[in-house]
């Protein structure tokens, strides 16, 4: 059989000879071309009029687009936009039109309270009412409900519950750190982010259950009209302050309410800290932070309030602090919002909000272009200057010393171990006048809780202040230099002396806030605070003998404490109407009384401590006590305990009788304790001329 094929060149080949010759087109043949031909250009045409037609439509679009961004423009703004739209926008010119866009949103948006701040707010957190006053964030308009922003009276509502979250975990002995979004607004603003809408928190997950069973349910009541509840969620705990007749706000799926306070949870392990599921802590996230960056933490002033949180470099690390950039997310309704906001101008938002900006080293001021306010901590309070530098591994090195009189030695090579550290530039005045001079006595036992020491009105009111056990560089203090942090917190000039340098992780308490971090400096002494210049400090030592110890002893808590140092008493002399007032802090020093003695001279003096009543015979003064005097150790906010181990011993007259006090703060009813020893104050006679300019 004979097959034919024909190729597109009308050349036909016969299979059947192998041979090939070419032959003319038939004219079927030519009439079949020349329909190709039509066919092949009329799709030509077609493919030509679609891509015509998908041009203009993506040109309308553009055009459209542009059109819709600058909806609200004038007639004269158009024009100049007109010759833009016609061409296909760069992303960057979309973004800055965007932004423009928004900024003219956020200037027509008025700020302030929508009406005065309710009662329970005032009663509750007057220090929120007044920042929010200060630095008004949005009204609250329903044309603006959509949008993820910040209102004043729902801002300062978040600020209120984080405070009382904050009493809440401080009553459970632990610390509440910020978090995400609101270190951030700390770090950048001293408060909130005004274009964001929530507020973010840290907490131990070992305090969850504790915290959660305090609120959950019908909550904890916290005024007659106010309770604080909280619901335990996948990844976090949401927490929220619930009034009389509140308005639900979140979707109707939801338990919770708004606005509310995002608790995240950590743990700590593997040198960083995670944050884990509030469901579960075995699964950590992508957030976590090395411990060397996230600690000592720092006091940041955030709306009114003062709360821990991570060192700047973290909120540095996970943002760009030169972009002010809006969420997606509308955390009052808890969806994603209607409008991505995206990035905004800071330059112009500056001069409507709050920014946290840098003065000189002792000043740090938030500022909206029209008011500042200078705020703590300044530049300097959390700065570390140390006479005493061991390293970790040297202490470890040293802990695992055997027990003999090896510590002596080891503790008399430690360099500038009696150096007495000194602060005078925290306030200027040369000397205190007056004629009455307010002391305050308290063992903080590890400083722990010196933030919440300062609030109590004893404390800000006293013109001295002699402490014992203050840590630096310890985690079972958040690593931080808890004397200086008071002082500045107080505008106080302070001294700090080691007692010990700390080889272990402390006692069994402590041990339960360290995850075995090991501390950045080890170090635990006595300090002094006071209005007035200090000048000519000294210090006084006991060998270490037992506190070098593996072995249970009855100084070493148990074994659990190993410590080279001794135990010791400090003293300096500070100007009061002209003439030298010596002061000291003790803490179960033995002997040295002939030393002190001669160290006092003809001055006037005032020491307290740990310390037993016979030691102010022992140096010439007079046990400031009022009757028989209440016990002070071991106390608690429900004891005074069950005998007095802290004396206060001066030479001045005594204007106010001795008062001793639980190391008790008592905040929205939860009760803080400072330390384990009571608080010891009094008032004094100051001899002089009053008249001597400070």
């Amino acid at each position: 059989m004979q097959r034919r094929w024909r190729t597109r060149r009308g050349q036909e080949y016969n299979d059947s000879s192998g041979a090939s010759s070419k032959t003319h087109v038939s004219k079927p043949d030519k009439l079949r071309k020349e329909w190709l031909s039509v066919a092949v250009a009329s799709v030509l045409v077609a493919l030509l009029l679609a891509t015509l037609t998908i041009w203009n439509g993506m040109a309308a679009k553009e055009e459209f687009e542009a059109t819709k961004l600058r909806k609200d423009t004038t007639t004269s703004e158009m024009e100049e936009l007109r010759p833009v739209s016609r061409e296909i926008l760069t992303k960057e010119e979309k973004q800055q039109q965007w932004r423009d866009k928004m900024m003219d949103t956020v200037n027509a948006m008025e700020l302030g309270w929508d009406s005065p701040p309710a009662t329970w707010l005032v009663d509750l957190c007057p220090e929120v009412v007044d920042h929010f006053t200060t630095f008004p964030a949005f009204k609250d308009r329903a044309e603006n409900e959509t949008l993820p922003f910040l209102f004043t009276h729902l801002g300062a509502r978040s600020v209120c519950t984080l405070r009382v979250a904050q009493a809440l975990a401080a009553s459970l002995n632990h610390q509440l750190y910020l978090h995400a979004g609101s270190h951030l607004g700390a770090v950048v603003h001293g408060q909130p982010i005004p274009w964001d809408d929530d507020v973010d928190c840290f907490l131990d997950f070992k305090a969850k259950e504790r915290f959660v069973r305090k609120c959950r349910g019908g909550g904890y009541q916290v005024h007659p009209r106010v309770r604080l509840r909280c619901i335990s969620g996948f990844n976090s705990i949401k927490v929220w302050l619930h009034t009389d007749g509140m308005q639900k706000l979140t979707a109707p799926n939801t338990k919770f309410y708004s606005p509310f306070l995002d608790l995240f949870l950590f743990k700590i392990e593997r040198d960083k800290i995670w944050e884990v599921r509030a469901s579960n802590s075995d699964f950590t996230n992508e957030h976590n932070f090395g411990i060397t960056d996230y600690f000592p933490t720092v006091p940041y002033y955030f709306g009114g309030i003062h709360v821990f949180g991570p060192q700047p470099q973290i909120a540095a690390g996970r943002y760009n602090l030169d972009i002010c950039k809006a969420s997606d997310y509308n955390h009052i309704s808890n969806k994603r919002s209607t409008i991505n906001v995206g990035e905004m101008d800071c330059d112009q938002l500056s001069k409507k909000f709050p920014f946290r900006r840098r003065g000189d080293e002792n000043t740090n001021f938030i500022s909206n272009g029209s008011t500042r306010q200078e705020v703590y901590p300044t530049n300097r309070a959390a700065h570390m200057s140390l006479f005493v530098n061991t390293t970790i591994a040297e202490r470890l090195s040293w802990g695992e010393e055997p027990d003999n009189k090896k510590g002596q030695n080891l503790t008399d090579a430690i360099a500038h171990l009696d150096t007495i550290e000194i602060d005078n530039t925290i306030s200027a005045h040369e000397q205190c006048t007056g004629k009455t001079l307010r002391v305050v006595y308290m063992n903080l036992q590890r400083g722990r809780r010196w933030l919440e020491a300062s609030s109590l009105a004893v404390v800000r009111e006293a013109d001295v202040i002699l402490l014992n056990e203050m840590d630096i560089g310890m985690a079972r203090s958040d690593q931080q230099h808890t004397t200086r942090l008071l002082a500045h917190a107080l505008g106080m000039n302070y001294a700090w002396g080691a007692e010990f340098v700390e080889l272990t992780a402390g006692d069994a308490g402590d041990r339960e806030h360290t995850y075995d971090v090991p501390n950045f400096h080890g170090l635990h002494g006595n300090a002094f605070l006071t209005r007035c210049k200090i000048y000519d400090p000294v210090l006084f030592r006991n060998p270490v003998g037992e506190y070098f110890s593996s072995r249970p002893n009855k100084v070493n808590a148990k074994g659990l404490e190993k410590r080279l140092g001794g135990r010791m008493g400090m003293f300096g002399r500070i100007l009061i109407n002209g003439k030298p007032l010596v002061i000291g802090s003790v803490h179960k020093l033995r002997g040295f009384y002939h030393e002190i003695k001669e160290y006092i001279g003809s001055s006037s003096s005032l020491v307290a401590g740990d310390q037993s009543r016979l030691f102010c015979n022992g140096i010439g003064t007079t046990h400031i006590v009022s009757g028989r005097g209440e016990h002070t150790w071991p106390a608690s906010c429900s004891s005074f305990g069950t005998h007095r181990g802290d004396s206060m011993c001066s030479s001045l007259e005594v204007t106010e009788e001795e008062k001793t006090s639980k190391p008790c703060v008592i905040d929205y009813g939860l009760e803080i304790q400072l330390g384990d020893h009571a608080l010891i104050s009094a008032a004094f006679a100051i001899p002089g001329d009053d008249t001597v300019p400070s």
